[in-house]
């Protein structure tokens, strides 16, 4: 499903792409507050990092262009022994929550000046998921991975910012990008902290299910070709 998604979202800019030409690409860090029913369920603030690519339209302040993000609302840890019949070897146990988004957007933003502004139209896709790892506790490595809940819902919403230019060369112009997104999300089931139980060996899930609206705040660097 979110293979089928991340396809159908990359060729909706890909026509674009082919007659335009790369004109920024940031990185950010970013912070997520649900909203609404969301929040009721889930009382967390996410942290995350994120990257678009925009292709300008010749002679047009309008871009078209992709967004993808990961962020983490929640973790657990405990410690395990590596096999009951080793009792001496313990692991960490460490599992995450994380919503991974990917959007298209449409853009409106000033060409020129020291100062940016510019706003964002968006449609997409907010994936959740529970992934758990099994990590040796003297160097961290992962031993075994899994995902053990997931779910896909809908997205759309508007956003804006404001980039300030830095530095420039000949070719190249870096701005700081400050940029929010208000992101209404369709129903999906999601795990959170504290949701996964384990008794007598076997996995039990509390699972939570709302809309997934959420309101992101970014701060990073970007570039203009």
């Amino acid at each position: 499903m979110l293979r089928k998604s991340c396809l159908l979202l990359l060729f909706t800019v890909l026509p674009f792409a082919v007659k335009a030409q790369v004109n920024d690409v940031d990185i950010n860090l970013f912070f997520g507050a649900p909203q609404g029913e969301f929040q009721d369920n889930l009382d967390a603030v996410a942290v995350g990092i994120n990257g678009s690519v925009a292709f300008a339209i010749p002679s047009s302040p309008i871009s078209l262009g992709l967004e993808l993000g990961i962020m983490t609302y929640g973790t657990d840890s405990r410690e395990e022994s590596f096999n009951p019949n080793i009792p001496e070897v313990t692991v960490e146990v460490n599992t995450m929550y994380d919503i991974f988004t990917a959007h298209t957007f449409i853009r409106y933003e000033a060409q020129s000046g020291v100062v940016r502004p510019y706003l964002d139209g968006l449609v997409g896709l907010n994936y959740l998921f529970t992934e758990s790892k099994i990590q040796d506790q003297d160097d961290y490595q992962t031993i075994a991975s899994d995902t053990n809940f997931d779910d896909t819902a809908f997205s759309y919403g508007v956003g804006g910012g404001l980039k300030f230019r830095v530095a420039q060369t000949e070719t190249n112009e870096f701005l700081i990008n400050l940029k929010g997104r208000y992101l209404m999300g369709s129903e999906a089931d999601y795990l959170q902290e504290g949701s996964l139980e384990v008794v007598n060996g076997e996995l039990f899930f509390n699972e939570s299910t709302s809309k997934t609206d959420i309101l992101t705040i970014h701060v990073g660097l970007s570039v203009k070709f």
